[in-house]
């Protein structure tokens, strides 16, 4: 994928100047998305990680800025902040925001290893139990409220079509005692960090955090952590509910409610990629990515309701 922001070594240093870090060893460009550009940096101060928001306005920025200070106060771990000289959180660029933050050495991995998943669907349930601060969004960047967004350029497509069908399926179990809490909406594989012994997992990149149905953010962690081909792997799926489930316990209409939810944040995903590489920033490598979810959405629908029952005593 193309990176907006490439970025010479005395514009690097230009924007590390507020920061007081005037040397620089060595540069590396990181995979982050089409909305961020990201670079590793081995400075005086240790290494750090530079990021460039794309998408994202100022605002935006700082309110993500002012998650990540909150998530330390309450001890949650993830990436921390580095302020600049006048304890400012995110400096500009040429219009666009930026963010340094402390390395977090270790690697991302597409499969990762069964004993993990238990403890990321316990820092999961953590993560619910901190209080919402008061600037979270409330409408996700995969919520079903955006799904209409499909009409601006697709009017009628398959897609639209399908969407607005299964938009019928997932909002007749949305009920309104399903609990919401502080939610991260977005942990992929691509954001956590495992140490290099694959004993410890860090959950990276709150820039989709919510408020929102808790049951979301475990929906995302076995469509993003545990499917396979279009399907679901329920022995890791029980992994991460046992490890959610020892903090913070799941209530009968979630329990209920867990299928369709499943279904919902395959199709937000699938949302997501179709209007963003086929709309937002066309792209010919990725506009049927969607397809993936799309699918994986339809499969986890027809699977009998009685096996995820099950899943909660594997």
């Amino acid at each position: 994928m193309a990176h907006n922001s490439v970025l010479s070594n005395n514009e690097i240093l230009e924007i590390l100047k507020p920061y007081s870090i005037f040397i620089i060893k060595n540069i590396k460009i990181l995979d982050g998305g089409s909305e961020n550009t990201n670079y590793k940096i081995d400075s005086e101060i240790g290494m750090i990680v530079l990021t460039i928001s794309e998408q994202k306005s100022i605002n935006e920025t700082l309110d993500l800025s002012k998650l990540l200070v909150y998530l330390k106060n309450n001890l949650f771990e993830t990436s921390e902040i580095i302020f600049t000289t006048e304890n400012k959180s995110i400096s500009i660029f040429k219009g666009k925001p930026v963010m340094v933050k402390r390395f977090i050495k270790g690697k991302i991995m597409s499969d990762l290893p069964n004993h993990l998943l238990e403890k990321i669907g316990a820092d999961t349930a953590t993560l619910h139990k901190i209080k919402p601060p008061d600037f979270l969004r409330e409408i996700m960047w995969c919520g079903i409220e955006r799904f209409n967004e499909v009409e601006e350029y697709a009017l009628n497509s398959s897609f639209d079509i399908w969407l607005k069908n299964t938009e019928i399926y997932i909002d007749k179990h949305i009920t309104s005692d399903l609990p919401k809490a502080f939610i991260h909406s977005d942990i992929f594989a691509s954001n956590i960090i495992v140490n290099d012994k694959q004993t410890k997992s860090t959950i990276m990149d709150f820039e989709e955090a919510s408020y929102y149905y808790k049951l979301f953010d475990v929906a995302i962690l076995i469509v993003g952590l545990c499917s396979k081909d279009d399907t679901i792997d329920f022995l890791r799926a029980s992994l991460i509910l046992k490890g959610y489930t020892a903090v913070t316990k799941l209530i009968n209409a979630e329990k209920q409610a867990l299928q369709p939810f499943i279904v919902y944040a395959a199709a937000g995903v699938a949302f997501w990629r179709h209007k963003n590489f086929n709309y937002i920033a066309p792209d010919q490598n990725l506009k049927n990515s969607y397809l993936q979810m799309k699918n994986l959405a339809d499969k986890v629908r027809d699977i009998p309701s009685s096996h995820f029952k099950l899943v909660y005593s594997m």
